[in-house]
């Protein structure tokens, strides 16, 4: 069999039909959908299904020989909520319309991020696993959890074999049919400053939660220059620090004695321990009290998400970008600013990289998300040409 649009977008139809908004999650009905598309498939799959929670299966595929190569497709089965009275039709219901210059687009949630990507990745393995005889084995992961950073992907690993599992792996991430071989990672703290409540008549009586906590906030914005300064040659604009979050007070004539905000610092690769980039808030804050009010300052981390990347010149990038050029796809190499489960597979021995249809800044999370249908089987005849490259008995050294 051949790669072909109709089986591309009629496996996303169905895997955009099974809602899996996270929160809550819920993964378990797109895993039916694979499991019943799979067991019908001409290729022989090994189906292994993975209860991780109730209602939330991975999922992991496999066919042909180990012996002769190993490759992961992995993606996450989990999408981001929808609220539908912003869209124009049902989230959940795949339609196709022509209104961009890019030709038909299909619509609805989770076609770029990443549903379209992992109809892409079964359409393509089984048109590499028809088309050849003893070739290397294909491993396909379907993750739960990926939206709020859940062990999904980690756990497909463990099943396959743990460190060093596979040759190289491909998760289909939007971006843009380029090759993206870096990726952010993110620390949050919560910054919570303990005052006193008193009436704003009597401010005096009080100690002003808010004014402790913006006086630690200066000392965090003293950083920003500091972080800017590094650099990193994929990823732009280099690492940065933000504040996402604020809240305090409970009435508005009430001084008050509670009041916290958020601050995400977006690392490179290669950095690091964790601890030193808590060291270093805590020394920001600290700097910032000098003039304030004598409120008690906590400082907690509350997010932790590696960043990863593979080498420029790693041959998984080489033959991605050779597989893309197949097709006619000029891939560039990239970074990516968003988290992806490539941190589970670079550190573990995998090397890794992200390719797939839709942009994660123009398509991802979106309303009306939608990606173009020419991009999406065109992403699926490149995860078949790595295949290629890397599972053919002719495959290149």
């Amino acid at each position: 069999m051949d790669v072909n649009e109709t089986a591309v977008v009629e496996l996303t139809r169905t895997l955009v039909g099974c809602p899996s908004p996270n929160p809550p999650g819920g993964e378990a009905a797109v895993v039916d959908a694979l499991v019943e598309y799979l067991d019908e498939s001409p290729v022989d799959w090994s189906l292994e299904r993975d209860e991780i929670e109730p209602g939330r299966p991975n999922l992991v595929a496999r066919a042909g020989d180990p012996e002769r190569g190993r490759v992961l497709l992995a993606g996450h089965t989990d999408v981001v909520p929808a609220n539908a009275d912003n869209w124009t039709g049902d989230p959940y219901e795949l339609r196709r319309r022509n209104d961009r210059p890019d030709g038909d687009r299909l619509v609805g949630r989770g076609v770029a991020d990443m549903k379209g990507a992992l109809a892409a990745k079964v359409v393509a393995a089984e048109a590499f696993l028809t088309n050849h005889d003893d070739p290397g084995e294909v491993v396909l992961g379907f993750a739960i959890d990926e939206e709020r950073g859940g062990p999904g992907t980690e756990r497909i690993v463990d099943a396959i074999g743990g460190t060093g599992a596979v040759d190289a792996a491909v998760v289909g991430e939007p971006t843009d049919l380029h090759v993206a071989v870096a990726q952010y990672g993110a620390l949050d703290w919560e910054v919570t400053a303990y005052g006193r409540e008193s009436h704003s008549g009597r401010p005096d009586r009080g100690i002003n939660a808010i004014d402790g906590l913006r006086c630690a906030l200066n000392g965090v914005a003293e950083l920003t220059s500091e972080v800017a300064a590094e650099e990193h040659p994929i990823l732009e604009p280099g690492p940065t620090i933000s504040v996402t979050q604020i809240e305090g007070g409970t009435a508005p004539h009430v001084v008050p004695g509670e009041a916290r905000a958020t601050v995400s610092w977006r690392t490179l690769p290669d950095g690091p321990d964790p601890a030193a980039y808590d060291e270093r808030v805590k020394r920001a804050v600290d700097s910032g009290l000098t003039d304030a009010p004598p409120v008690e300052i906590e400082v907690r981390r509350t997010m932790t998400v590696d960043a990863a990347a593979v080498d420029a010149d790693h041959p998984l990038v080489r033959r991605t970008v050779a597989a893309a050029r197949d097709v006619g796809v000029e891939s560039e190499i990239v970074g990516f600013n968003a988290g992806s489960d490539t941190r589970f597979l670079i550190p573990r021995g995998i090397p890794a990289v992200l390719f797939g249809p839709g942009s994660i800044e123009d398509d991802a999370h979106t309303v009306d998300e939608s990606v173009a249908v020419a991009d999406l089987v065109v992403t699926a005849r490149v995860y078949e040409h790595l295949l290629e490259r890397y599972l053919s008995p002719r495959r290149e050294a």
